[in-house]
């Protein structure tokens, strides 16, 4: 199984090298659709976002990783670590044990290693335990303490502790950090989201869904984060 998978990526490898590699020509004539082929994983159907180009399936390797069960991390180049499960990070970034206390003044460092080492109790698909305690229950964004908002405050108050909130509508790219909150609306009602990194074009995050369920290195683009109504910051770093 592992030899077919290493067989897959460079496949996957050589296609994008093939498509990044080419000409202005090539990106005016190849589109990418979303493919509606079935994908089985030893026998089971998954779900994975693919996309079709040029009569070829495209899967995300962050998603394959997950999937499957190897290791893919960002580290300036693209890293695979077959020997190794899934997390998403690469060894220099793991996070500390969750004794870490927490800092008098935080910082996006002691945020981020915080969040990351809840993944040792909460792996993907682990249920995280809702409804959710608050540490200030008096003191909280939503009302409800399941689901994605759950999730979201358990995270923060693992990388906060008592510290209050602060909301931001319509954010500004440059004001969103490690450990803050993002919410958006949607036809459930909204969704919100723990930040866990971000680049010039994206977060990554973990978050929950109506299942009680952790996932892990979600991914939102900031063009399409700032297109959505009721799109909001919660933080509780200090001012």
């Amino acid at each position: 199984m592992r030899q077919k998978i290493m067989f897959l990526l460079a496949g996957m490898a050589l296609g994008m090298a093939l498509l990044s590699g080419g000409t202005a020509f090539a990106s005016a004539v190849l589109t990418a659709i979303p493919s509606s082929h079935a994908l089985y994983i030893d026998g089971k159907r998954v779900t994975l976002t693919a996309y079709e180009i040029g009569g070829n399936n495209y899967l995300k390797l962050r998603d394959i990783g997950q999937a499957v069960g190897f290791n893919v991390y960002w580290d300036g180049t693209v890293q695979i670590e077959s020997d190794k499960p899934y997390t998403g990070f690469g060894p220099a970034s793991q996070a500390p044990a969750p004794t870490q206390q927490i800092q008098s003044t935080p910082t996006e460092a002691s945020a981020q290693a915080a969040i990351k080492a809840l993944r040792t109790t909460y792996p993907p698909g682990a249920l995280y335990p809702a409804p959710y305690r608050p540490n200030n229950p008096l003191d909280r964004p939503f009302t409800n303490c399941d689901h994605c908002a759950g999730w979201a405050l358990l995270c923060s108050d693992a990388a906060f502790g008592d510290l209050p909130w602060r909301c931001q509508a319509d954010p500004a790219w440059s004001d969103i950090r490690a450990g803050d909150l993002v919410e958006y609306d949607n036809s459930s009602g909204g969704h919100t989201v723990v930040v866990v990194d971000k680049t010039d074009d994206y977060i990554l995050v973990t978050e929950s869904g109506a299942n009680n369920k952790v996932r892990w290195s979600g991914q939102y683009f900031k063009w399409w984060l700032e297109e959505q109504p009721g799109y909001t910051l919660w933080t509780r770093y200090p001012q």
